[in-house]
């Protein structure tokens, strides 16, 4: 047996108790003293969120005497692993090589897996509430956490209780973790960018070795949400207003295409999930193209998914995935993940034969979509980029963090070859309560779209 499938036995012995909703508490911390905010478990640990003055901080603490039992197994992983390679019973196993009551096998379960597995960072992993976990060398683990970002805004990640004691120990944390994701990090391939096994959670990794990062080896890994929100529920916490919903309703019907932009981490990613998954129907034949996969097709649907894949010298890219996808019999939608480079040149093919097209951009403002898309690498025309109809822009505000700031239209201006952008809904200008015949009514590009737009849609529930 080897390991892989070692660790999937482990792991599908497993129940973290991963879905506990956290205790918040009503109490706040007054001035220089700390004040437990919040608690809940995670497998074999229990997480507290605190209030150290103004500073929110991050802690796990093991169940019990967890610690010994990691030392335990990590003693006894050799045992371990050769009694259950044969096929004998975990619990059996667990009991008798470490000698621990029969109670005590979730626990050092637990520890298992985590010795197998990413160590130090496994509980941060599990943590349904912690959206990005960053090592920066050696020293404590930062976290991103849901929770802390409601209650405080203004602070972007939060300090742990976990520590990596030396840059030796995360490197060795960066080979695991490339090994698991069947890739490689040394000297001379000293950047990686990646995904976790799909049994792992299936998050993006970013790993940069010592040698070009003044020997601070860097780890981030950005959590993939397993659901993204129904559009609904991004609307009810006011990271949208309705009337977009609807706009992108008729958009989707009427085969429209749409760019989101914002910067690294604004939420373009889990608003074009939710778009997908609330508002096109399962039957469409929808491509999807993407450096890492974060687009599940749902299941029994007949969707397509392609993602990059690089071996040696067996290199599939973006724009090779964009050109087999007009091959893919779809009809309806093409998504690309992020457009980065001369993809946008087959999405705009796909566009030129009737397909709807929805991609995710790093940009700050409309303007500086078009300008991009027609610079290098990219290198579209204006008339290309023209073919995109509406622009929605991703930002950070307060409450709720992730906000979308902007929609806006994009149009070609054949006498002048440029592409204007034309403003339909600003956050702080028109609010959130404006009726989508507001913003069609300010819409040019939408007259000719209608005539696409089916009377009815069947939108799954």
């Amino acid at each position: 047996m080897k390991l892989n499938a070692l660790l999937r036995r482990v792991t599908g012995s497993l129940k973290p108790g991963r879905g506990a909703v956290p205790k918040v508490g009503v109490e706040r911390a007054a001035a220089g003293q700390t004040q437990v905010v919040a608690h809940y478990r995670v497998g074999a640990f229990t997480v507290q969120i605190a209030d150290a003055g103004g500073l929110y901080e991050y802690s796990v603490r093991p169940l019990g005497e967890l610690e010994d039992l990691y030392r335990l197994v990590s003693e006894k992983l050799g045992d371990l692993t050769l009694l259950l390679k044969r096929g004998s019973d975990i619990g059996d196993v667990l009991t008798e090589v470490l000698e621990i009551p029969r109670e005590r096998v979730p626990e050092a379960l637990y520890a298992l897996r985590s010795v197998l597995s990413y160590g130090k960072l496994q509980v941060l992993l599990d943590d349904p509430y912690i959206q990005d976990i960053c090592v920066e060398g050696a020293g404590r683990v930062w976290v991103r956490h849901s929770l802390v970002e409601q209650l405080k805004p203004d602070q972007d990640f939060a300090p742990t209780n976990i520590a990596l004691s030396s840059s030796e120990e995360v490197v060795a944390l960066q080979q695991v973790i490339a090994t698991k994701c069947n890739v490689y990090i040394s000297t001379s391939n000293p950047i990686v960018d990646a995904q976790l096994p799909q049994s792992d959670g299936g998050h993006r990794v970013h790993l940069v070795f010592p040698t070009i990062s003044q020997n601070r080896p860097e780890i981030v890994v950005r959590k993939r949400m397993p659901h993204p929100p129904h559009l609904d529920q991004l609307v009810e916490a006011r990271v949208l207003p309705k009337a977009i919903v609807d706009l992108l309703k008729l958009a989707i019907s009427a085969r429209g295409s749409v760019i989101i932009a914002g910067p690294p981490g604004s939420g373009k990613t889990t608003l074009l999930r939710s778009i997908l998954y609330s508002l096109v129907p399962r039957t469409w034949k929808v491509i999807v193209i993407e450096d890492t996969g974060e687009i599940d097709p749902p299941l029994g649907s007949p969707w397509t998914r392609y993602t990059t894949f690089e071996l040696g010298a067996i290199k599939v890219d973006l724009f090779d995935l964009a050109r087999a996808s007009l091959r893919a019999s779809g009809t309806r939608l093409i998504v690309v993940g992020e457009t980065r480079g001369v993809e946008a040149q087959v999405l705009s093919q796909a566009m030129l034969v009737g397909l709807g097209a929805f991609t995710t951009f790093h940009s700050a403002s409309p303007e500086e979509v078009a300008s991009r898309l027609m610079s290098p690498p990219i290198n579209l025309t204006a008339s290309q980029v023209g073919m995109f109809h509406y622009v929605l822009v991703m930002g950070y505000g307060n409450n709720p963090r992730r906000q979308l700031k902007l929609l806006a239209e994009l149009e070609y201006v054949p006498s002048e070859d440029s592409v204007a952008s034309r403003t339909l809904w600003d956050r702080q200008r028109d609010g959130m309560d404006i009726a989508v015949h507001n913003i069609l009514l300010k819409s040019k590009r939408w007259s000719e779209l209608a005539p696409r737009c089916r009377e009815s849609i069947e939108v799954p529930g």
